[in-house]
């Protein structure tokens, strides 16, 4: 009776012109049938913070998903397969058609796990009603009427980056100028990110964004593009980018992967005058074999995030060239090679160690808190940012250990160095705010809500934002930080302790 209800709630929006589009990213699909031939498949899955093994039945509990409510659209931005493999995309390509012989369109752009084989794409994913980049898998199409969908395909192979050259994004913008030409909304779709959800991001992971993604950014807003689904970081994140004059602006709603926790999918309506979209976030809570997919989901998380801690932390002794540029500028260059020579760990494993010691529960619970989105929301969030201080402090310290001349002289001031490249990054993603110390900072809700395509800035909820912050108290008692929220009282680690 429940599932009958929400059906029949849908039937005054669709009335209304409105229409709704599932929006899908990263399913990362591996058949089952491939699992029981890998070699050490379980061993391959240590280090995987994908629930590959789960990644059939829960593109089956899509399309399930998709055949009860009917969209008037889905939508795929890529990742389709785990790596390409042929038995994977004949899997999602059967399962799109199911869809398309029940009377609902399906668009798909190719990431960067889905391309060893570009024929194969081209003759399982383009029908004849799509019009395709001679110098690219990107496509246009009118499956909504008023409605434009621009699929950028940035995909190179395997390469981990995204690009465009220079013909592809020259079509792609000739398609945008005809689109808006017509009147019509332009979603424009892509496998990386054009927009920061945390600002220095490339700090925390250097490949989620376009390359020269600013200028394809301002190129698309110049031709109409104000609006761009993404995919790839496997976290849900909404962020609107204005330019300085105000005059401008483009929304980016990037959707979280169905084999991440927490196995996220998206709902799009799109209004009857195509200036508007509400958003609305879904969760495929249950397969067959897991009834309660959260909470495994999670906590696979929590236990397979280790994984991303060797690379985040290499990326991490990547800037001691920077430090030691500082250390011999503000001292001398013998204290920096001191620095270098007695101080610095001398193999990746040794880094690694290091940082996994000092701060690697802290980073696994930030990842957490950052895949469950709208970040302020959650009392512990700023608990987590001060722990990570504390931690790149411990291991500062640790790290100059080795030389107590050394410790004495730059300990402080590589304290004070650390965080102050940490800290944009860290307060950015705990305060869920981009271009933050600007006149245009934005906050956007991540999971729900209403958003106007390319409209100045709602002065109103700039106020409402404040006064949402001013709702928030911290206080110390007994030691223990407590955080009151309305009435009610919590602890360092989100728990609830009183009202």
């Amino acid at each position: 009776m429940k599932k009958i209800l929400i059906v029949l709630s849908f039937i005054p929006l669709l009335m209304m012109g409105q229409e709704r589009i599932m929006v899908i990213a990263d399913p990362h699909v591996m058949p089952q049938s491939l699992i029981a031939t890998y070699p050490n498949f379980d061993d391959y899955m240590q280090h995987q913070r994908k629930m590959l093994d789960l990644s059939e039945p829960i593109l089956y509990a899509l399309m399930d998903t998709a055949l009860l409510y009917s969209p008037d659209l889905v939508l795929i931005p890529g990742d389709l397969t785990k790596d390409g493999e042929p038995e994977a995309h004949s899997m999602v390509a059967a399962a799109l058609q199911q869809l398309n012989n029940a009377g609902i369109p399906t668009l798909v752009i190719p990431g960067n796990h889905d391309l060893p084989d570009s024929n194969q794409w081209d003759s399982l994913y383009l029908g004849s009603q799509l019009t395709k980049d001679p110098n690219s898998h990107s496509i246009v199409a009118e499956p909504l009427a008023g409605v434009t969908v621009l699929g950028i395909d940035g995909s190179h192979g395997s390469a981990s980056v995204g690009s465009l050259s220079v013909q592809t994004l020259a079509w792609l913008l000739a398609q945008a100028d005809s689109a808006a030409a017509k009147g019509n909304m332009i979603i424009a779709m892509c496998h990386w990110q054009l927009l920061e959800h945390v600002d220095k991001q490339a700090r925390l992971e250097s490949s989620c964004r376009l390359q020269d993604a600013e200028a394809v950014r301002d190129s698309l807003m110049n031709h109409g593009v104000h609006l761009i689904l993404t995919g790839h970081f496997h976290v849900n994140g909404i962020t609107t980018y204005r330019n300085e004059q105000q005059t401008d602006s483009l929304v980016e709603i990037t959707t979280g992967s169905p084999i991440t926790y927490p196995c996220p999918y998206r709902w799009l309506t799109v209004s009857a005058d195509r200036k508007a979209v509400e958003v609305q976030t879904d969760y495929i809570t249950t397969v067959d074999t897991i009834a309660d997919l959260h909470t495994y989901s999670r906590e696979w998380m929590r236990e397979h995030a280790t994984n991303m801690i060797p690379q985040m932390s290499l990326r991490l002794w990547n800037r001691v060239d920077d430090a030691k540029a500082m250390v011999a500028e503000q001292f001398s260059q013998t204290i920096a090679d001191r620095l270098a020579n007695k101080c610095i760990p001398k193999t990746d494993s040794a880094k690694i160690a290091l940082v996994e010691k000092h701060l690697g529960s802290t980073v696994v619970e930030l990842y957490l808190l950052h895949s469950d989105a709208n970040e302020p929301e959650h009392p512990e969030a700023d608990s987590l940012a001060q722990a990570l201080y504390t931690g790149m402090d411990n291991m500062i310290s640790e790290m100059l250990d080795a030389d107590p001349l050394i410790k004495f002289t730059l300990l402080a001031p590589m304290t004070i160095y650390a965080n102050s490249v940490a800290s944009e990054p860290v307060e950015s993603l705990v305060q869920d705010e981009t271009q933050r110390k600007t006149d245009y900072p934005d906050r956007t809700d991540d999971l729900t809500g209403t958003l106007t395509i390319n409209t100045a800035r709602n002065q109103a909820l700039d106020t409402n934002m404040v006064q949402e912050e001013l709702l928030v108290r911290k206080t110390l008692q007994n030691g223990q930080l407590i955080i009151q929220r309305g009435a009610v009282l919590y602890n360092a680690f989100g728990q609830q302790i009183g009202q």
